[in-house]
């Protein structure tokens, strides 16, 4: 009989049982991880896990909260990456290494610029509160790289800041430990390191939620708003929320454009009674000065500048407290309106930007081309269709070099040209904003660009 034996079998077999037990990661819970874009100069940035994307975020924007933010126990890279229009690949800037631990809740900033990123990792426990809490817990951190050494300070609204009662003192990316509040109304006060007289950023009021987990950060203003420091509250409840806490002191703006070749030159008030002149003698195509907003809803009339009859506009504006806006009055002789909108100043370091607003009522609406020199509009693709009177566009990136805006009619099937070639000479950073407006002849539009754009 032929003997067969099992010790190399038996040797095989324990052999994998080892190495399985060796190779194999434990997993005992998962971790939340969010990004922060802390750069005012990038465009919409890519998170990423390893090489899978996690999403998209805007300077001052976090990721979302969620399924595609939850992660088992185990160690990772996370990167972020932009797209230089014009490049096919997207640039990868930074990367953090991280040992997820379970019931923690990661916020990764990226900071700094775009040439020279770095990481900040913020970590707290996720909490669970009782059904009966009263009170949410928030920690403080610092991300503006303009504010230098300062004092925050979180009380109850009509509390003025004072020497020794500040919740910290914090420098540039710092993070304090976390604090319990009674839910209710609270004011964001930061002052100059050991001087609370010398207020450098004053939030309305607002109010704050039981059983949330917060963390409120200062960060620079960018040119969408006068404030030069913006705070946001992030939140690892109801979804993980953002919310804007802007600066009392620094009220929205708006600026008005005669977009209507019908007014003429005219004047503007600030009440119904038309004592209160507030822009004098506005022509055609011109822009006032930025002019301050009353907090809530404003209420301002335009009249002909040699009559205060016939009353032309009448209508309101209301912006998001420190944001600056633009109102365009457009249209016929018998249907004036005042449009608001909030344009896209901001620039970024990938890209140029144009917006228009088109206040031309003589065609319902346009296209617009873009066309480097030389090249016929009829060889071209159209870079925005069907623009509507009283719309402003989306922003439209551009490569940096030369080009050609031609406006053309509409819904035709050959090409009419209303206006161009208007140059743009461009690089990355530019920010191009305007107003299409009709002319004396029906068949030709102009285009202004406004000076005060950054």
């Amino acid at each position: 009989m032929r003997q067969t034996s099992f010790l190399p079998l038996l040797a095989f077999v324990l052999l994998l049982s080892a190495c399985g037990d060796s190779s194999l990661p434990t997993v005992s819970g998962k971790g939340n991880i969010r990004a922060v874009n802390g750069i005012s100069s990038a465009p919409s940035v890519s998170f990423l896990i390893e090489e899978r994307s996690i999403g998209a975020v805007d300077y001052r924007q976090i990721t979302p909260l969620g399924t595609t933010s939850s992660y088992d126990d185990l160690n990772y890279t996370f990167n972020f990456e932009v797209r230089f229009l014009g490049e096919a690949e997207n640039r990868r800037i930074a990367s953090q290494n991280l040992d997820v631990v379970k019931d923690m809740d990661y916020i990764l900033l990226l900071t700094g610029t775009l040439d020279n990123p770095s990481v900040l990792t913020w970590e707290t426990t996720t909490r669970s509160f009782d059904a009966s809490a009263t009170v949410f817990e928030t920690r403080f951190a610092h991300t503006s790289d303009s504010l230098g050494n300062a004092d925050y300070y979180f009380a109850a609204p009509g509390v003025a800041p004072v020497l020794g009662e500040a919740v910290g003192t914090l420098s540039f990316g710092d993070v304090l430990t976390s604090v319990d509040y009674t839910a209710g109304d609270f004011v964001l006060t930061i002052t100059a390191s050991g001087d609370p007289g010398n207020i450098l950023f004053q939030s309305d009021t607002m109010t704050y939620t039981a059983a949330v987990q917060y963390l409120i950060t200062s960060f620079d203003g960018d040119a969408n708003t006068f404030a030069p420091i913006v705070a946001r509250a992030f939140t690892t409840g109801a979804g993980g929320t953002a919310l804007t806490l802007a600066d009392i002191n620094y009220p929205s703006t708006t600026e008005f454009v005669n977009g209507s070749i019908a007014l003429n030159t005219v004047d503007v008030y600030d009440d119904e009674m038309l004592t209160s002149q507030i822009v004098d003698d506005l022509a055609y195509t011109d822009v006032s000065a930025e002019l301050n907003l009353a907090p809530g809803v404003n209420t301002f009339y335009v009249t002909p500048s040699d009559s205060l009859s016939p009353l032309l506009v009448e209508d309101t504006v209301n912006f998001f407290a420190g944001i600056r806006g633009r109102s365009v009055a457009y249209g016929a002789a018998d249907a004036q309106i005042l449009s608001n909108y909030v344009p896209d100043r901001r620039p970024v370091d990938t890209q140029a930007k144009l917006q228009l607003f088109n206040a031309a009522v003589s065609l319902s609406a346009v296209d617009l081309y873009i066309v480097t020199p030389g090249t016929a509009v009829e060889d071209s693709f159209t870079a925005l269709n069907d623009l509507g009177r009283g719309a402003v566009s989306p922003v439209i990136a551009l490569i940096e070099g030369n080009f050609e805006l031609y406006i053309t009619e509409a819904g035709t099937t050959d090409i009419n040209i209303l206006a161009g070639p208007i140059a743009l000479d461009v690089a990355y950073g530019d920010v191009l904003g305007g107003v299409i407006f009709d002319s004396a002849d029906p068949a030709v539009f102009t285009v202004g660009f406004l000076p005060n754009n950054p």
